[in-house]
């Protein structure tokens, strides 16, 4: 038993090389959740309370100079891979969505000042995209170099261009306070999807009249392609260091258009009732005014550049991560900007014990949202589970305090 102790003890801190992302096993598949939803306004602990608390004071005097941002994302993967010393080869059909809302803090002065008809004006701004992809990840060596080359077949579901509008916060003369933001949203759509729109509003009429030999041949006429690529080499025993990059090379476009307009509104009666009393605000959001047209809408998914590394200082046991790069959302599309381009970063520290348990801490910017968080591994050889947990925000500071939160959960089977 000492014997069998020792030699797994030695095994484990022994410096030996191995890859960024080293394969579990020869033959895999499985399925990958992830769920994110943030903002920056105050803790989701005090949203998800039977009854929600609005304090607008509180929430502005603790608001960032960029307002209030909400973001939310979903990702799904489903994936087969084979993996060998030095080939590799894989198939992934993965769906994905993302949405950020901003509303600027211009909008929330009419709570530092209670002068009756007082008008203050701000900018709202929104965007969203969804995405199917068809990857075929091909892995293999060239002496100690490691290259990963991923293309993929991408299918824009919807997208809405960044847009920005004029938003209004009034004090009214009877004490109350209105913030108000109005937004025509252009919303292009894989398909025409007839009976989602009826009168000038949304309806689940669609359901009953889907067709599905439209909804492939929209598939197969609006899909793009683009290229990833990852490359590590080994430049010590104990350290791996690489790059990747993933560019567009064909657009997909979205040949349909919804128009609609988009109303969020939060009022209160009173300010000092609200505070003192803790009433509630009457906060709606509705989509209105919908019509459907013809349209030719270039989609690329993001580009992204950047550099990465993994140190194992004192065995396989132990690496730590760090990775550094940037992002452009939409490259080549009308509404490509400034604001389309944002740095990422992920710090890790990875635990692995007798390859069974396995334990990870982060810190990352990806997305524009900051997230700290915790994953955890049960590998049993022929199946293993991943659940990961994380805190976010898209700031900073207010990404430690819970007002967003992140989660995960894959399972993987194979030998």
């Amino acid at each position: 038993m000492k014997k069998i102790i020792f030699a797994i003890l030695a095994f484990s801190f022994f410096p030996l090389f191995a890859e960024m992302y080293p394969a579990r096993r020869f033959v895999e598949f499985g399925t990958s959740v992830n769920l994110t939803v943030s903002e920056n306004a105050m803790p989701l602990a005090d949203i998800f309370k039977k009854h929600l608390v609005l304090d607008l004071k509180k929430i502005y005097s603790g608001m960032s100079k960029d307002g209030v941002t909400v973001t939310a994302a979903s990702n799904e993967e489903f994936y087969f891979d084979c993996n060998f010393s030095k080939f590799g080869l894989g198939t992934h059909l993965g769906f994905g969505l993302n949405m950020r809302m901003n509303l600027s803090k211009d909008l929330f002065k009419v709570l530092e000042s209670v002068r009756p008809g007082e008008v203050y004006g701000g900018d709202a701004n929104f965007w969203a995209e969804s995405f199917a992809t068809f990857s075929v990840p091909v892995r293999f060596n060239i002496n100690k170099w490691k290259i990963k080359i991923t293309p993929s077949y991408f299918v824009p579901l919807i997208y809405v261009p960044y847009t920005t509008v004029s938003g209004s916060a009034v004090n009214g003369n009877d004490g109350s306070i209105t913030v108000r933001a109005v937004a025509p949203l252009e919303i292009y759509t894989i398909s025409e999807f007839k009976g989602l729109i009826k009168d000038g509003e949304f309806t689940t009429d669609f359901i009953d009249k889907f067709d599905s030999n439209a909804l492939l041949s929209s598939i197969a006429n609006s899909g793009g392609i683009d290229l990833s690529a990852a490359v590590e080499y080994p430049l010590l025993d104990t350290l791996d260091v690489g790059g990747y990059l993933a560019a567009p090379l064909l657009p997909g476009r979205l040949r349909h258009k919804i128009t609609t307009t988009a109303t969020l509104s939060v009022h209160t009666d009173s300010l000092m009732r609200m505070i003192i009393d803790k009433e509630d605000a009457e906060t709606t959001a509705e989509l209105s005014d919908a019509s459907y047209s013809d349209a030719n809408y270039i989609v690329n998914r993001p580009l992204r550049l950047g550099a990465e590394c993994a140190w194992r200082p004192i065995g396989k046991w132990l690496t730590l991560r760090g990775l550094l790069g940037f992002c452009l959302r939409n490259p080549f599309g009308n509404d490509v900007s400034v604001k389309s381009f944002y740095p990422e970063y992920r710090l890790g520290v990875d635990v692995v014990a007798l390859g069974i348990f396995g334990l990870s801490l982060s810190t990352e910017y990806k997305s524009k949202v900051f997230a700290h968080g915790l994953d955890i591994m049960l590998n049993f050889r022929a199946v293993e589970f991943d659940i990961s947990a994380a805190v976010c925000s898209s700031n900073f500071v207010q990404s430690f305090k819970g007002e967003g939160v992140a989660a995960g959960f894959g399972v993987k089977f194979g030998w």
